[in-house]
């Protein structure tokens, strides 16, 4: 029931009846039926959109359906063969990996030896450089111990100071 006009004397009318509280729910009732039947119309409509849809993308989803269905099929008539060679597969995939790693680790390999030439002659050419500009009257450097060239005495001459220490006190207490 859509909405009137309503007159101020029919409202009074049902307002003051002895059946008020019963034309109110009925009232509510109509309402709701009248929302109802909106919202049922719009999800038909909806509903219908959603069919069409569907119904034109029926042979591509048939076909897609059908593709699987073989698809899966197969997969399940190899899988026997599929597990009898799984050790084969898995020993095959194995030694796949482990020349795949051999290759990385002869790169890594040589990618070290290339940066440590690369180093060493970074390294050569600053110190001939620092010898260059400590020494201009261009006299020989002698190039020392490595152990001298950190602050450390050399072996050797530590040694020779221990043998000697050694002595004297032998000397002394003989």
């Amino acid at each position: 029931m859509s909405e009137k006009e309503v007159s101020p004397e029919a409202r009074k009318s049902a307002i003051e009846s002895d059946y008020a509280a019963l034309y109110a729910v009925a009232g509510l009732t109509d309402a709701l039926a009248d929302a109802l039947k909106g919202a049922l119309a719009e999800t038909q409509q909806k509903a219908t959109e959603r069919i069409n849809a569907l119904q034109s993308r029926r042979p591509e989803l048939s076909k897609q359906a059908k593709t699987s269905v073989e698809d899966l099929r197969t997969f399940v008539i190899t899988l026997p063969d599929q597990f009898k060679h799984l050790p084969d597969t898995t020993k095959a995939r194995i030694a796949e990996l482990q020349r795949q790693a051999n290759d990385l680790l002869a790169q890594a390999t040589s990618a070290y030896g290339d940066y440590a030439v690369r180093g060493k002659q970074a390294v050569d050419e600053a110190r001939r450089s620092t010898r260059e500009r400590s020494n201009p009257n261009g006299a020989p450097v002698t190039p020392r111990d490595a152990a001298t060239d950190i602050g450390e005495p050399a072996a050797e001459s530590t040694r020779t100071k221990k043998d000697n220490a050694m002595k004297s006190s032998a000397k002394k207490t003989g």
